[in-house]
C-alpha cells in the first residue's frame, strides 16, 4: 500500500516536472516568435531586404549572435553586450525616427528585453530547413527529364543547383532569393533569345532550376561545352544509390548529349560565365566595335554629322578621374562612351569635343583622341549587353586602370572586367549624367564649331528623359528576370544587385560549414572526422580544422592535372570521383 503510494507520488512529480518543462519551452518558443515579428516588422526591411547594413541579417538567427566584438548584435542573456539592445534600448536611435517618429512601442522593445535576458532562443524557421542530399537532387533532375520530352528535347535541357547554398546554416532565405535572381539575371544578361526567360524550379524547396537552351539562342551545344569545360565541381556519384540516379540521368540525355554534369552550381555559373572568355561566346560579342556597329545597323559618323547622335561630356566620373563622353544613338538603344588617360591635349573635352577624328569630320581640328571606351546596347529581351574596347576598337576582356577603375572591387580588383563588372554597375540601367561641356564652350570655339557642339550636347533636360525612357525600358525586363523570386511589392533597385552579390559572397574564403555542405556533409562534425586523414590532410585542407579556419575560394578550385582541390577532397570523403569537362 504504502509502495503504491509511493509510485504514485513519484509519477505526480515527474508529470509536474515535465509540465513545467513544458510550459518553459513554450514560452521560449513564443518569445522567439514574438521577437522575430518585431525585428521583421521593424527592421528586416533596411538591415535584410535592402541589406543597408552589410553584416546585420534581422532574421538570420546565426547572424545576430556572431561574434562581432563590440558590435555583436545578441549576446544571450548580456543586454549591455548585446548592440541590437544598445541601438533600440539604450540610445533608442533604431528604427529612425523618420520611419518611425513616435518610436518603438514600449511592449515591443520590453519583447525584445526579455528574448535576450532568456538567452535569445531561436525562433522557428531560422536556418532550421531540411537537408537535401545528393540522391534528392539527382532524383528530381531525372524525374523533371524525363518529363520534358523525348530525347531531342531533353539534350537542351540544364539544370543549376543551390542546394549547397540552402543547406547551409549561414544562407538566409533572404540570400537565397538574391541567389535565385542572380541565376535568371546572369542568364538573361547573355541571352541571345527575344524574351525573358526565368528558370524553372524542379524541386519543391526550389534549389535547383531547369533552362532550355534554345530559348536563350544557346541551341549550339559548343557553346554549353565552353561553360562545363571550366567546371571545377563535377563528380561522378561513389555511393551505389546515388549513382543509380546519376545514371539514369544519363540514360534520359542519351550517350552523345549527357555532357557528364547533371547540374552546375548556380553560384559558380553566375560568377564565371558573366566574364570573360564566356560572356564573349555565350552572348556572342564581336572582337572588334566595327562589327558591332554593323550588326547593330549603326553608322557613328553619319550620326555625328546629322546630329542623331547626342552626347554629354564630363571631367570627372564614377569610374574614372579624367575626362568621359557618353554618348547615345538609336533614340537610347546604344550608348558609348569614349576615355581618355589624361586631361592633356587632344583629351581635353574641354578644348576638343568633336570627335573622334574619321574622314569627312568637318571639325577634325577640334576632334579628341580617346583610349578606349564601354558599350552598352539593348539586347533583343530588354536586357543590356556590354563591350570594352581601346581606341582602335578592339575587343579587350577588362578596362585599364589608369583609364577606368572599379571602386567596388566587383570582380575581386578594381578591375573593370567586361560582364561582371558592367552589370554589377549598371543595376539600374545608364548611370545619371551631368555634361560640363555645353555650357562652357562659347569662348573656345568658331561660331561654326560652337553651333555643332550645342546640336551635339543637348541640354540636360533631353538628356535625362532619353535616359529614362532607357531605364524604363530596362526595369521592365529586369522585373521579367528576377521579380518573381520576390514579394510582389519589392522595389527591385533598392535590392543589393544580385551579380554582385553573388560574385561578393562567392569571393570569400571557405569555412568548414560551406566546405562540408558542398561535400555533401550534413553536419561539419563528419568533416571534421575526415579532415585528420593524412590524405585529405596532404591536399592543404588543415586549416578547415582549425577554430575559424579557412581556405581560400581559388585554392579550393584551383587544378593540377585537371583535378581540382574540391575534386580531390570528394573523393577523399566519399562524395564523388572527379568528372572533368573537355576544357577544364
Amino acid at each position: 500500500m504504502r509502495t503504491g503510494q509511493k509510485f504514485a507520488l513519484c509519477c505526480a512529480v515527474v508529470s509536474v516536472l515535465t509540465v513545467e518543462a513544458f510550459a518553459a519551452a513554450s514560452s521560449a518558443d513564443d518569445l522567439a516568435q514574438q521577437a522575430f515579428g518585431i525585428l521583421q516588422q521593424r527592421c528586416y526591411k533596411c538591415h535584410g531586404a535592402e541589406k543597408q547594413t552589410e553584416r546585420m541579417e534581422a532574421l538570420a538567427h546565426n547572424i545576430m549572435l556572431e561574434d562581432a566584438g563590440d558590435e555583436t548584435y545578441v549576446v544571450p542573456g548580456d543586454l549591455k553586450a548585446s548592440y541590437l539592445w544598445v541601438r533600440v534600448g539604450i540610445e533608442k536611435d533604431m528604427p529612425p525616427k523618420k520611419h518611425l517618429p513616435e518610436g518603438m512601442p514600449a511592449e515591443e522593445i520590453e519583447v525584445l528585453r526579455n528574448w535576450i535576458l532568456e538567452g535569445a532562443p531561436a525562433w522557428k524557421g531560422s536556418h532550421e530547413r531540411p537537408f537535401i542530399t545528393e540522391i534528392d537532387v539527382l532524383n528530381s533532375i531525372a524525374n523533371h527529364l524525363f518529363n520534358s520530352g523525348d530525347a531531342s528535347t531533353r539534350k537542351f535541357v540544364r539544370y543549376f543547383s543551390i542546394t549547397h547554398l540552402y543547406n547551409n546554416p549561414n544562407v538566409s532565405d533572404r540570400d537565397l532569393r538574391l541567389y535565385r535572381a542572380a541565376l535568371s539575371k546572369s542568364l538573361n544578361s547573355m541571352s541571345r533569345g527575344s524574351v525573358i526567360v526565368v528558370p524553372t524550379a524542379v524541386n519543391e524547396q526550389q534549389t535547383i532550376y531547369s533552362v532550355d537552351l534554345r530559348k536563350l539562342g544557346w541551341q549550339d551545344l559548343l557553346l554549353w561545352e565552353e561553360v562545363v569545360g571550366r567546371y571545377p565541381y563535377g563528380l561522378k556519384p561513389i555511393d551505389l544509390r546515388q549513382r543509380q540516379y546519376f545514371d539514369k540521368v544519363a540514360e534520359l540525355y542519351g550517350e552523345v548529349a549527357f555532357d557528364g554534369f547533371p547540374y552546375v552550381r548556380a553560384d559558380w555559373f553566375i560568377v564565371t560565365a558573366t566574364r570573360p572568355p564566356i560572356y564573349h561566346k555565350l552572348l556572342d560579342i564581336p572582337e572588334d566595335l566595327k562589327d558591332l556597329y554593323s550588326r547593330l545597323k549603326i553608322d557613328p559618323e553619319e550620326n555625328f554629322q546629322i546630329e542623331t547622335a547626342q552626347r554629354a561630356g564630363m571631367f570627372e566620373s564614377g569610374v574614372s578621374g579624367q575626362n568621359r563622353l557618353v554618348e547615345y544613338h538609336n533614340g537610347g538603344a546604344f550608348w558609348i562612351s569614349y576615355d581618355f588617360k589624361s586631361d592633356a591635349g587632344r583629351s581635353n573635352l574641354a578644348l576638343f569635343p568633336l570627335g573622334p577624328k574619321f574622314e569627312g569630320n568637318d571639325f577634325n581640328k577640334f576632334a579628341f583622341e580617346h583610349d578606349g571606351g564601354e558599350i552598352i546596347w539593348e539586347l533583343d529581351n530588354g536586357m543590356h549587353g556590354y563591350m570594352l574596347v581601346k581606341g582602335t576598337g578592339e575587343r579587350i576582356d577588362d578596362g585599364p586602370v589608369e583609364i577606368v577603375f572599379d571602386k567596388n572591387h566587383t570582380s575581386g580588383s578594381p578591375l573593370i572586367v567586361n560582364g561582371i563588372s558592367c552589370i554589377a554597375c549598371h543595376k539600374k540601367g545608364m548611370q545619371p549624367l551631368v555634361d560640363d561641356i555645353r555650357n562652357g564652350h562659347a569662348l573656345r570655339f568658331n561660331n561654326e564649331a560652337a553651333q555643332k557642339v550645342e546640336r551635339l550636347y543637348p541640354p540636360a533636360a533631353q538628356m535625362t528623359r532619353v535616359m529614362d525612357e532607357t531605364n524604363e525600358k530596362f526595369y521592365s525586363a529586369l522585373k521579367k528576370a528576377i521579380g518573381p523570386f520576390f514579394d510582389p511589392d519589392t522595389d527591385l533597385l533598392k535590392l543589393p544587385e544580385p551579380v554582385s552579390f553573388v560574385a561578393t559572397e562567392y569571393d570569400k574564403n571557405v569555412d568548414i560549414i560551406a566546405a562540408s555542405r558542398e561535400l555533401g556533409f550534413e553536419r561539419e562534425d563528419d568533416l571534421r572526422l575526415q579532415l585528420s586523414g593524412r590524405n585529405i590532410q596532404q591536399l592543404g585542407l588543415g586549416p578547415l580544422s582549425e577554430p575559424k579556419g579557412t581556405v581560400k575560394r581559388a585554392f579550393w578550385e584551383s587544378a593540377e592535372s585537371g583535378i581540382s582541390i574540391y575534386q580531390k577532397a570528394a573523393n577523399e570523403v566519399g562524395f564523388g570521383s572527379a568528372a572533368i569537362g573537355a576544357g577544364f
